[in-house]
C-alpha cells in the first residue's frame, strides 16, 4: 500500500514507518477486540447451567448491557481521537479490555460477570474511532478504502475464532481437566474466559513501542484556519446532517445492518447446537470455517470493488455497492434459521456473513472521506453509538426475548429477515441522496 510517509518522532519507539504494518497491526487487534465480545456466544450452555441464567439474561450480557457500556464509551472518549495520541490511546484500551476480559474468568454470578463484561466494551470502544482515524491520515482517500477494509476483516477473524478456538478450548477443559479446574473452583468457560484475555497484553505493547502517532492531514480547506480549534459537537451533527444529506439514512441502514449481525453471533451457535444438537467443539469447527471465509471472501469482494474509482467518485460507489450486498443479504438471513438441515444452514451463515461483510468492510469510507480531520473521530463514534446502542442492545435481546415466546428458530428469522429488509431500503434511500446531491452541484 501506498501511503504519505510518517513524520519522524523523537521518542523511545521502534521506527516502524511502513503503514501496511500499522493496518495489520490494528487488524489483529480488531479480531482479539471481537475475539473476546464473541467468546460468550459459545459458552452460553454452560454459563447458564453454572449461573442459573435466562435466555433473556444472556442476551442482555451478549447485547445490551454490553453494547450500552461500549456506545457510552465511544462518546467520551471521541475527543480524545480528534485531539489526543491515538496510538497511546489505543495502546491503553487493548491493554484494559484483555484484563477485563481475563476478569471474567474469575466471575462467579451474573453480577459479576456483567462488571467484568463491562469493563471489556468500555475499554474496546476507542479501538475503531482511532484507527479509522488514522488510516485517513496515512492513505488517500482511494486508499483508504483498501485499508479499512482489511481493519474490517477483524470481526470475521475474530468472530470465527471464538467459535473454532472458544469450542475446541471448552472442550480441552473437560474430562481430567475440568476435575483439576473444579479443585481451585474453576468451571471450563471460566478457563477459556481468562485464555483468550491474556494475549491481548501483548498485542497492547506492540501498539505502544511499535507504532508512531502520524501527523494529522486535513481533507476540508474549511478546517486549515484553525487546525488547533476542535469543532463543538454541535458543529459535528450540522456536517453529518444538513450539509451531508445522505448521513441520515446511511447512519439507519448500517445500525439496521448491525442489528442482523449481533443477532447472527450471539444466537446461530446457539441454534446450531439446541435444534442440531451438536456439541460446542462441532459448532466451532463446522461454523467458524463459514463464517470466516464468507467474510473474508465478502471484504476482499468490497476492496476489488471499490478500489479502483478516483476520489471523487469514492463515496457514490461505496453505497451503491453496499446497496446490493444488503439486498442480497434478505433472503438467505430469512431462510438461515428455518432450513431443517444444518449443513444447509451453516452454507446460509457463510452466506450472510458474506454479503454484510461487503457493507460492514465499506461502512467506515464515506465519513473517512467526506468529514473534516478534526471531526472525523467523533463522527466514527456517532456511528459507532448509535449501531451498538441500538443494534447491539436490540438485536441479542430482541431474539432472546423472542424465543422464551415463539419457541423453535423464528425469533432469529424475525429479527434477522427484518433488519436485513430495513438496511437495504436504506442504504437505497442514502445512494440516491448522493446522486440528488451531485446532480444540483452541476
Amino acid at each position: 500500500m501506498s501511503a504519505h510517509p510518517l513524520p519522524a518522532r523523537a521518542d523511545t519507539s521502534i521506527d516502524v514507518r511502513h503503514p501496511t504494518y500499522i493496518v495489520l497491526l490494528f487488524f489483529v487487534c480488531f479480531a482479539f477486540s471481537y475475539l473476546d465480545r464473541q467468546i460468550v456466544s459459545i459458552l452460553v450452555q454452560p454459563i447458564k447451567l453454572t449461573l442459573g441464567i435466562t435466555d433473556t439474561q444472556i442476551g442482555l450480557l451478549q447485547g445490551f448491557s454490553f453494547t450500552m457500556c461500549y456506545a457510552t464509551a465511544g462518546v467520551f472518549v471521541a475527543r480524545l481521537v480528534d485531539r489526543a495520541n491515538r496510538v497511546r490511546l489505543i495502546a491503553a484500551c487493548v491493554a484494559i479490555w484483555a484484563i477485563s476480559t481475563a476478569l471474567c474468568g474469575f466471575a462467579t454470578s451474573f453480577a459479576e460477570l456483567l462488571a467484568a463484561r463491562a469493563g471489556t466494551a468500555i475499554a474496546e470502544a476507542a479501538l475503531s474511532p482511532a484507527a479509522l482515524s488514522i488510516f485517513s491520515d496515512i492513505f488517500p482517500p482511494r486508499k483508504v478504502t483498501r485499508a479499512s477494509s482489511v481493519f474490517m476483516l477483524g470481526p470475521y477473524i475474530g468472530g470465527g475464532l471464538a467459535l473454532f478456538g472458544g469450542g475446541m478450548l471448552l472442550s480441552a477443559t473437560g474430562g481430567d481437566t475440568s476435575a483439576r479446574l473444579a479443585a481451585h473452583g474453576f468451571t471450563p468457560w471460566q478457563a477459556v474466559f481468562v485464555l483468550v484475555g491474556l494475549p491481548g497484553l501483548v498485542l497492547a505493547a506492540l501498539v505502544a513501542f511499535t507504532v508512531r502517532e502520524p501527523a494529522r492531514h486535513e481533507a476540508d480547506e474549511r478546517m486549515h484556519a484553525g487546525d488547533d480549534a476542535l469543532p463543538s459537537l454541535r458543529e459535528v451533527l450540522v456536517e453529518l446532517f444538513v450539509r451531508n444529506r445522505f448521513c441520515a439514512p446511511y447512519f439507519a441502514a448500517y445500525v439496521a445492518l448491525i442489528t442482523l449481525f449481533y443477532s447472527h453471533a450471539a444466537w446461530f451457535p446457539t441454534l446450531l447446537m439446541r435444534h442440531f444438537h451438536l456439541a460446542p467443539s462441532e459448532v466451532g469447527k463446522m461454523a467458524a470455517p463459514a463464517y470466516m471465509i464468507g467474510g473474508m471472501m465478502g471484504v476482499a469482494a468490497a476492496g476489488l470493488l471499490a478500489g479502483r474509482v478516483t476520489d471523487e467518485r469514492t463515496l457514490r460507489k461505496v453505497l451503491t455497492i453496499s446497496t446490493g450486498a444488503v439486498a442480497a443479504l434478505v433472503p438467505a438471513a430469512i431462510a438461515m434459521p428455518l432450513v431443517a438441515d444444518s449443513t444447509l444452514a451453516i452454507i446460509l451463515y457463510g452466506a450472510c456473513a458474506l454479503a454484510a461483510s461487503i457493507a460492514m468492510a465499506l461502512a467506515p469510507v464515506p465519513l473517512q472521506i467526506a468529514v473534516p480531520n478534526r471531526m472525523r473521530g467523533r463522527s466514527i463514534a456517532l456511528l459507532v453509538f448509535m449501531t451498538n446502542a441500538i443494534s447491539g442492545g436490540l438485536g441479542p435481546l430482541a431474539v432472546g426475548y423472542l424465543n422464551e415466546r415463539l419457541g423453535g428458530p423464528h425469533a432469529l428469522a424475525i429479527v434477522g429477515g427484518s433488519a436485513a429488509l430495513a438496511s437495504a431500503l436504506l442504504y437505497a434511500l442514502a445512494t440516491a441522496r448522493i446522486s440528488t446531491a451531485q446532480k444540483e452541484a452541476c
